[in-house]
């Protein structure tokens, strides 16, 4: 397998960009960031390493494929890529010479430096087609440290026709070096009410409760309510959460929880993680509409150190989810850090 994805190849990251290229074309609150990117363009403002940055499910992975379209596009009309030019055309094939993406190989947890040292002399080519060379990273901050310092000399010396696009929901992962470098652009969650119509016009089979439910537990994220409700993401979150209520009232079997967890470490962990940190917000400020524990919500010193403690684990245990470890016992052993909640305040 290449280290790096190019438009020669039909790679799973391809399939994905054409998914999102269709639901980008449906997302309305990116509008605002396309056109100020496009203007940006025109202006020559935009940097050659701009980081697109943002809350997972808000849309970066999709805007930023139409900035590589935008940006090689041979003909734009009012801003947009014409869809009919030949970049155009090659780009939507996935077979576009000039354009590459850099991101974690299939059996690996991060992006290492052979990859990045592949990546820089690719676009160190003369283009093919056109004047530019475009490469894609995401996400950045699965770059090793290896790796993002062996970016840094085309970050610090950019060529003039060399465009690097990042996309990260974790800036605190990357070098300060790295982040220096880019051009930072914030995508922000989009009006609640935009979004749950949009995802309520994406999936007219579902219960608008439904669709409610989800862009609650997104934390306002259309794109990831709208996984969740293209599957059972939403009734497995749900699940999770209602076995955390019964954890807490004492009225769950943790080895048969642990027994079902442990199949989907990735998924479960993120849940975790979800509503360790929806709870702990509860906490400190106020709960979140529409969000309903099923048991009173803790609060305290007590319970703010629990709850940081275990939404930090589950990120650890979400970042080892592709591992070979036991997931069954760090499982085990968060949910004892997590029955400690009864005990600080909160659950009689």
């Amino acid at each position: 397998m290449s280290t790096i994805e190019t438009g020669t190849e039909d790679r799973s990251g391809e399939d994905r960009a054409r998914k999102d290229r269709a639901r980008d074309m449906q997302a309305p609150w990116l509008e605002t960031e396309r056109r100020a990117l496009a203007e940006a363009i025109e202006a020559g403002r935009l940097g050659h390493a701009p980081m697109l940055l943002g809350s997972a499910g808000v849309g970066k992975r999709a805007l930023a494929e139409w900035l590589v379209r935008r940006l090689l596009c041979a003909a734009p009309v009012d801003g947009e890529p014409c869809a009919k030019c030949k970049p155009c055309t090659l780009l939507a094939s996935g077979t576009h010479p000039d354009f590459f993406r850099l991101e974690m190989l299939e059996d690996k947890t991060e992006i290492v430096v052979d990859q990045v040292r592949e990546f820089i002399a690719s676009l160190a080519l003369t283009p093919s087609l056109g004047s530019r060379r475009l490469g894609l990273i995401a996400p950045a901050d699965r770059l090793n440290r290896n790796a993002a310092n062996a970016l840094l000399k085309t970050l610090e010396e950019p060529a003039a026709n060399v465009w690097l696009i990042l996309v990260t929901e974790r800036e605190d992962r990357l070098p300060v070096t790295v982040v220096s470098r880019c051009q930072r652009r914030y995508i922000a969650v989009p009006d609640r009410g935009v979004a749950l119509d949009w995802v309520g016009e994406r999936h007219p089979d579902r219960d608008r409760t439904d669709c409610r439910k989800a862009m609650e537990l997104a934390d306002g994220a259309p794109l990831l309510a709208d996984e969740w409700l293209a599957g059972a993401g939403l009734e497995e979150g749900v699940a999770i959460g209602d076995a955390l209520g019964a954890v807490l009232a004492g009225r769950a079997d943790e080895f048969e929880l642990v027994e079902a967890w442990s199949r989907q470490p990735d998924a479960t962990w993120g849940w975790l993680a979800r509503y360790s940190h929806l709870w702990l917000r509860a906490v400190l400020a106020a709960p979140e509409p529409g969000f309903e524990p099923g048991v009173p919500i803790p609060g305290g010193p007590a319970a703010v150190g629990v709850l940081e403690h275990c939404w930090r684990q589950a990120l650890e245990g979400r970042r080892l989810a592709t591992r070979p470890v036991r997931h069954d016992w760090l499982l085990l052993r968060w949910l004892a850090d997590w029955r400690g909640l009864a005990g600080a305040g909160g659950v009689q």
